[in-house]
């Protein structure tokens, strides 16, 4: 099972190859991507998240030898170095069989489609599959969404089911994104995360993604905006938290099962 279910939500860290996510403390050269790896795991990361190409507003669009030539060898080399899983973040199904190929173990599919091809990698190396909700727009965009952003939101969902199912992929291997911030407004953020147990109808392991984004900067200040955000999706079901600040969500998700009364924090 490659989403394993605790009593607590996982930690999923980020860490991007890239020169141009919108988070600078993120980003990591390929010489120091190992270090990058190791302190995430020693600071309660469960899963690493590896980015090549970024997705913040305005960004440059790479080509799948670019994103290759950032991504392969820091993965191979953290593969080497720790046990927990790792996902890669990416839009390019060569992209993403590829790091499979080579030691990942979840596809973070970031293209906002239910695609069957993402699904069929995912099934043949028994990985798992993220799956993100964008309307089909970036993160630069906001969409229109006449019957409801959640409606829309758990239509996709549907039709992501399908291609799993139809790809012989486990449904324990699928992991659901609402995606915040892509094709969304703040209202639309907002109104995701007030009603993140909407999504827990289709049985599968749910992500809040939101770490540092534009909606967090509400309140003033990203971080704090981060955890209060995070901690709304964890009591409506999120199993996974996506985050830049590892040490700060691990003690909060440490903080909510002992408010839950998990002596064990397993």
């Amino acid at each position: 099972m490659i989403f394993e279910a605790k009593k607590r939500a996982l930690v999923m860290a980020v860490i991007n190859l890239t020169p141009d996510s919108f988070y600078e403390d993120s980003r990591v050269t390929a010489d120091r991507a190992v270090e990058a790896a190791l302190k995430a795991v020693a600071d309660g990361a469960d899963i690493l998240d590896l980015g090549a190409q970024s997705t913040a507003p305005d960004s440059r669009e790479i080509t799948v030898e670019e994103e290759l030539a950032r991504l392969i060898t820091p993965l191979k080399e953290i593969r080497k170095a720790v046990n927990v899983p790792i996902s890669v973040d990416t839009f390019y199904p060569f992209v993403a069989g590829q790091a499979l190929e080579n030691g990942a173990d979840i596809i973070n599919d970031v293209s906002g489609k239910a695609d069957s091809e993402m699904a069929q990698l995912a099934a043949k190396h028994n990985a798992g599959w993220v799956v993100m909700h964008t309307g089909n727009l970036n993160s630069s965009q906001e969409g229109k969404y006449e019957n409801g952003v959640i409606n829309d939101i758990n239509l996709f969902f549907e039709k992501a089911i399908k291609a799993a199912e139809a790809a012989g992929l486990k449904r324990e291997n699928l992991c659901l994104d609402p995606g915040i911030g892509f094709g969304k407004s703040r209202e639309d953020d907002l109104e995701i995360v007030s009603s993140f147990s909407e999504f827990q109808q289709h049985g599968c392991v749910t992500m809040a993604a939101l770490s540092r984004k534009r909606v967090t900067r509400l309140c003033g200040d990203a971080l704090t905006g981060t955890i209060a955000l995070n901690t709304a999706c964890i009591l409506g079901g999120a199993g996974i938290i996506r985050v830049h600040d590892v040490d700060k969500a691990a003690a909060q998700v440490k903080m909510l099962s002992l408010i839950k009364g998990d002596k064990t924090l397993g």
